[in-house]
């Protein structure tokens, strides 16, 4: 039904670029009629479509007084303009060899392609305006060998944007042959004696607000080198504390040192770092940022300096003492220090578009509804209570907007805890719970988990949901399970599996800075009614084994729940990072 839902939106779309109001006002009321089963907001449509019939109406009230011959010569004018406007249809974009070929139902002219480059930072771009909606323009992956990426999208809803970038200048050429564009790539590779083949002039253009989400020029890093202990990061701009964050952990009997940097730097693939006092140095980039591990077997002293336009980390000596980190020398406008002793509890770095990110927590069972019980009749509500309300606080403070399905020991429908999710538009929803066994495998049984929507694929999977669900199953229609079935689109799967691994490698490394036991049982995909109706990526986490002797009483603990939601937080936030 979600496909559908897309579908009908794709062709209202091409109704409204043919300018067809019948069949605009017949593409909404299926919009509409789609929606409400979907549970969308459906608001806007509606309001469309009332705009729609009022002016449909009108035109036909119209056209009743008017003459034969004048409707006639409107229905002249209607077909025209819709002839025109098949120039906004794009059969096909495929690659051959070293060229892209993109396939119209019409004719095209010069007019219709526009090009411009854009500066590197860090990667050169040549920029594609082509005339034209093109249906299947999220889904198209394109390819040309030597070529580091080519991305398209549909910029606007007749304007179909392609964009070659490259380490070196993309050399491009385009000819026009009636229905077709073929851009060629490297063309000094290929043959050019086609009179058509125009070369393309390539003025370097300033970036105006339609091109400023493509490229970031503020945060270009020039260089990062290394030499005896001490890393060197220059950057093109005076930098600052809000520049960096550091974070530091200890796993797997190594200590790590991890420092987040604001910027780009487009050598970071071939960047190999090696410090005298140091067993290993990896470097990675997220979209906006590069992050630099430490990993070291002995505990170091580290320092780092901030000035002016160049960070300077420096490994002072190696000690199996706490860790000690000195504070900067900056320049007068930088004044940035590190505490004299970081905290064990692991800490991501925050999207800086956290702000503008909304998180829904959902705390599992409530009211009559207790859930599992642990051995000394400890309620599994009153853990996913509590950990829900600190993995609120610390959302909060990382600047996310968050809303809790319950704050209160109060019973919600399963049906009804993904209604506030919608409403409020969240980018995630998390439904946490604890996990339990029969009495016979309870000693044996602890760890671990995350689940996503999915049909279950194991026997124990099977189980886990069949058990979060008991509660509320039995109120659930046959329409309520096919809605169900319906929702399980890929897209939505694979965005809540990515969600899930991110949040239970962030559990797993919190609870083991203090607890090297904890087992972790994976990432798993279940049926739970209760991440059903979910328009989002949604999870469902299960805590640890109430049942569990040992678990049980960790998970009462506050210091622990405490982990287990800081944990939770510094998944969310590396899901944003690679999924902003």
């Amino acid at each position: 039904m979600e496909q559908q839902y897309k579908e009908a939106r794709i062709e209202f779309l091409k109704s409204s670029l043919r300018k067809d109001d019948n069949q605009k006002i017949d593409d909404l009321k299926k919009i509409i009629e789609l929606g409400k089963k979907l549970n969308k907001d459906i608001r806007p449509d509606e309001k469309k479509l009332a705009v729609l019939n009022k002016t449909n109406k009108t035109t036909n009230t119209k056209n009743i007084q008017t003459s034969e011959t004048s409707s006639n010569r409107q229905n002249d004018k209607q077909t025209k303009n819709k002839q025109s406007n098949l120039l906004y249809s794009i059969k096909n974009v495929t690659t051959s060899n070293n060229s892209i070929v993109v396939d119209f139902n019409v004719d095209i002219k010069e007019d219709d392609i526009k090009f411009f480059e854009l500066k590197p930072s860090p990667l050169y771009r040549d920029v594609f305006d082509i005339k034209g909606y093109f249906k299947d323009a999220l889904a198209t992956k394109l390819a040309i060998q030597g070529v580091e990426q080519i991305t398209i999208g549909q910029f606007q809803p007749d304007v179909l944007r392609i964009v070659v970038s490259g380490n070196n200048n993309p050399d491009t050429s385009y000819k026009i042959s009636n229905r077709q564009l073929i851009i060629d790539v490297n063309s000094k590779q290929s043959s050019k004696k086609d009179e058509q083949i125009k070369e393309i002039s390539k003025p370097e253009v300033e970036l105006k607000s339609d091109s400023e989400d493509m490229v970031d020029l503020k945060n270009s890093i020039r260089s990062i080198s290394s030499s005896g202990d001490k890393i060197t990061i220059k950057f093109n701009k005076k930098i600052s504390k809000n520049d960096l964050k550091y974070s530091t952990l200890k796993q797997n009997k190594n200590f790590e040192y991890v420092f987040d940097i604001t910027g780009k730097y487009k050598y970071i693939e071939p960047t190999k770092l090696s410090l005298t006092s140091i067993d290993k140095v990896i470097t990675t980039e997220n979209k906006n940022s590069v992050r630099i591990r430490l990993i070291n077997k002995n505990n170091p002293k580290i320092k780092y300096i901030l000035k002016s336009n160049e960070l300077t980390i420096e490994v002072l000596e190696t000690q199996s003492e706490k860790v000690e980190v000195a504070k900067n020398s900056s320049d007068s406008n930088s004044k940035t220090n590190l505490p004299t002793k970081v905290s064990k509890q692991v800490q991501n770095t925050t999207p800086k578009n956290a702000i503008n990110k909304t998180i829904v927590i959902d705390a599992g069972h409530g009211g009559d509804d207790v859930g599992a019980v642990g051995p000394n009749k400890e309620y599994e509500k009153v853990i996913n209570l509590e950990v829900a309300k600190y993995l609120d606080n610390i959302l909060k403070q990382r600047g996310y907007k968050v809303y809790l399905t319950r704050s209160t020991d109060k019973f919600i429908k399963v049906m009804d805890r993904t209604i506030l999710a919608n409403e409020k538009n969240a980018d995630l929803f998390i439904s946490i719970h604890t996990n339990s066994m029969p009495k016979e495998k309870a000693s044996s049984t602890s760890g671990i988990e995350t689940f996503f929507l999915s049909p279950a694929r194991s026997e124990r999977a099977k189980k886990v949901a069949a058990l979060e669900n008991k509660d509320d199953i039995r109120e659930m229609s046959e329409s309520s399970k096919n809605v169900f079935l319906e929702s399980l689109n890929r897209p939505r799967i694979t965005a809540s599996h990515k969600f899930a691994i991110d949040v239970q490698s962030g559990l797993l490394q919190a609870a083991r800075t203090k607890y090297k036991d904890v087992r972790d049982t994976g990432v798993k995909e279940g049926p739970f009614w209760v991440l059903v109706g979910a328009q989002m990526p949604s999870i469902l986490i299960e805590l640890g084994f109430i049942s569990h002797p040992v678990e049980s009483k960790r998970l009462y603990e506050k210091d622990y729940q405490q982990r287990l939601a800081n944990g939770i937080a510094n998944g969310i936030d590396s899901y944003f990072l690679k999924n902003p």
